[in-house]
């Protein structure tokens, strides 16, 4: 299946995305987001991108990359800072 072209989600999907990107290549397999962005989380789960349950703390979500997820949002050639050779 080709990854989705994620710059036509709406902004603040995008951003979920972004963030847990970002933290995926700091190691980091899950983030956790207020309740208030619940439904965006939930259009991005139906869309496979996603999964979510809720979170330990009051009023949040923990959310994390599925594999098609992490294709849509990392670009296939990354590779992490620890393991490039071109230093």
């Amino acid at each position: 299946m080709d990854a989705l072209d994620t710059d036509n989600l709406p902004p603040t999907q995008y951003l979920i995305l972004e963030v847990l990107a970002a933290r995926h290549r700091l190691g980091e397999q899950l983030w956790t987001f207020p309740t208030r962005l619940r439904s965006y989380v939930e259009r991005l789960a139906d869309l496979g991108l996603v999964g979510w349950k809720s979170g330990i703390a009051p009023k949040t979500v923990m959310v994390w990359l599925t594999e098609a997820g992490g294709r849509a949002a990392m670009d296939e050639s990354y590779v992490p800072p620890n393991e490039r050779t071109d230093r």
